[in-house]
């Protein structure tokens, strides 16, 4: 049954989520006459079974299937003692929720996605630590979109959130599973790649700009497109500090911007 979906059907399942209350009422199982989850999928060689519903404040967040081979396993003496846990399991199930939203509130940018600044900096200390200590390189790219505040001016600002999470998306579809991206602020936004020199950061941040390069966004004002600039930089070849590193990458991304927009550079490019 892992991974198992099924639309809103007729089973025991989806009627315990509709009505809020535990079934089959006996808590008597029937293979051939009662559906748990779909006819294809049913349960086999049980006698006994207890759908309890989850609830929390008023909504159904899910099931506790609970079934036995022997008969009267789930009688009315130990109906409400599984009630009653079924209750905790669903708080505790909504209050891990919560939690785990509340982590991805402070730690990732809410248009994109991604990595938040505060967090990312984080994450580049720790890499940083780590390279240093095993003797590996760790690049970063700097990158931000080109004439940024004219697509503001002329096409709004609406168009403008929509250009920057389309980056966003480019990069997180980009990167490997080890890279981390982050939006560092406004439209500029961050690619940590460990264990990559120059060499294979300048060959990522080159498929970023030509794929942002070639989208067309539609707009009101009819279609757009945009371009970008990045800069690159390679732990402990250009910088040897957190500091220095954001620098050295912050200059190369610049002399991208002075030599014309849409272009990759490096520290040899300063």
């Amino acid at each position: 049954l892992k991974g198992l979906v099924f639309r809103d059907n007729t089973s025991l399942t989806a009627m315990a989520v509709k009505n809020r209350h535990y079934l089959p009422y006996r808590g008597d199982f029937d293979e051939k006459q009662h559906v748990v989850y779909t006819r294809k999928h049913n349960l086999h060689g049980m006698q006994s079974l207890l759908i309890l519903p989850l609830v929390v404040r008023e909504d159904a967040i899910g099931t506790l299937c609970l079934a036995a081979r022997r008969r009267d396993a789930f009688s009315n003496n130990v109906r409400p003692t599984l009630q009653v846990l079924g209750n905790q399991l669903a708080v505790s199930l909504a209050n891990a929720a919560s939690v785990r939203r509340l982590e991805e509130l402070a730690t990732t940018d809410g248009l994109t996605g991604c990595l938040n600044k505060r967090s990312f900096l984080d994450e580049l200390d720790r890499k940083l630590r780590s390279a240093e200590r095993f003797g590996r390189k760790l690049s970063l790219l700097i990158t931000d979109i080109d004439h940024f505040k004219n697509v503001n001016d002329v096409y709004g600002h609406a168009t403008g959130d929509v250009v920057i999470k389309e980056l966003g998306a480019i990069l997180r579809r980009m990167k490997r599973e080890t890279d981390i991206v982050a939006r560092f602020g406004g439209e500029e936004f961050c690619i940590l790649c460990e264990e990559t020199d120059t060499e294979g950061a300048v060959l990522l941040a080159e498929r970023v700009r030509e794929e942002l390069g070639s989208h067309v966004f539609q707009t009101e004002l009819g279609k757009l497109k945009v371009t970008a600039s990045l800069g690159v930089a390679t732990f402990p070849h250009d910088a040897k500090t957190q500091a220095a590193l954001f620098e050295t990458t912050d200059k190369a991304l610049y002399a991208a911007k002075r030599s014309g927009r849409n272009k990759v550079c490096t520290v040899k490019d300063i």
